[in-house]
């Protein structure tokens, strides 16, 4: 325990209490990588930055699972400084890294799974990420992509074109964003295969079996609000089911793809989910959930602070300030 330890525990009381005012701080992590990727974003969180976070919650917060979380903060009986963790997408090191971690702590997780790219899929962040790290060319001719002449002589440069390419493919339809990931692979890597960077389904399984929580995030990552209802559908629809399949029991927490509200999904889309069997979803609007929170889109808060005690004053700053996140509306 540190010092300020609780100094901390005290401000949580105040601008995190418990019961019919409780709230509820819901962080989000994708990747874990082992060390410092210079391809991955600044705030990316490696394996010592998490345990570091995992070390200084544990201290100063209550932290729950989700699943138990939610139902304590319907019912009114939350306990002050409450928090819970989350993964999306299915990464590998999420079981590897990120799990060793949490049981070292006592704490449990839920991990939003994209069932299409387990065991051997790799999602188009991925595809990009990957590829510029294995070109061996000092330039990649993007102009197909309306990019011209990328640089990619050393780790900068690629780094600086792989978000410009991810910034040109993101909002692509999804056959053409497949396409477009496909076809830089083949222009980067020729003759390479892609790497393995997602959860096996025995990983999944095994998440389980240590009583972490699974939950749906669609099976192809599509942005919602770039494809038809009827599409929509079926992608969660799948994705639930394969998951069912998988682990013995359909999950009940549902991560919007991107989850940026109005943005990448709309209102058409919560009532999708609410029809489709989920009890609750998360988005990735920053904030923190109350009992007045609409439980179909509770936010998220992303956190990239390095230093544990940095962290904390940001996770108690959220809870002061974010009562009101931004959702999608009914407009009709």
């Amino acid at each position: 325990m540190t010092a300020v330890t609780p100094l901390f525990r005290a401000a949580g009381r105040l601008v995190s209490p418990g019961g019919t005012k409780g709230k509820l701080t819901i962080l989000t992590y994708h990747r874990v990588p082992p060390d410092i990727d210079p391809l991955l974003s600044s705030d990316q969180v490696n394996a010592q930055k998490f345990s570091k976070h995992m070390g200084i919650l544990a201290e100063c917060f209550n932290v729950l699972c989700l699943p138990e979380a939610l139902e304590r903060l319907a019912r009114g009986t939350l306990p002050s400084r409450a928090l819970s963790i989350t993964f999306d997408d299915g990464y590998r090191d999420n079981y590897t890294i990120a799990l060793p971690i949490l049981q070292s702590h006592g704490m449990k997780a839920t991990f939003f799974v994209c069932s299409g790219y387990l065991n051997d899929g790799l999602m188009f962040n991925d595809v990009i990420i990957e590829s510029l790290r294995a070109c061996q060319s000092t330039q990649l001719d993007l102009c197909w992509l309306g990019l011209g002449h990328l640089p990619v002589h050393d780790m900068t440069s690629k780094h600086v074109s792989a978000q410009k390419i991810l910034g040109a493919v993101k909002y692509l339809p999804f056959l053409e964003r497949e396409q477009a990931c496909a076809r830089l692979w083949q222009a980067a890597a020729p003759g390479k295969e892609l790497p393995r960077l997602m959860m096996t389904d025995d990983q999944i399984r095994q998440l389980v079996a240590h009583g972490m929580t699974i939950g749906g995030h669609t099976h192809t990552h599509p942005i919602l609000n770039r494809i038809d209802l009827d599409s929509a559908r079926q992608d969660i629809a799948h994705n639930r089911q394969l998951l069912a399949t998988l682990v013995g029991h359909e999950p009940l927490i549902f991560a919007y793809p991107n989850g940026r509200p109005v943005r990448d999904y709309g209102h058409e889309h919560v009532q999708l989910v609410m029809e489709l069997g989920y009890h609750a979803a998360v988005s990735t609007a920053w904030g923190v959930a109350t009992h007045s929170c609409d439980r179909y889109q509770l936010p998220r808060f992303a956190p990239w602070e390095g230093n544990p005690r940095r962290l904390v004053m940001q996770l108690l700053r959220n809870a002061m300030t974010g009562q009101h996140p931004l959702t999608a509306r009914n407009v009709g």
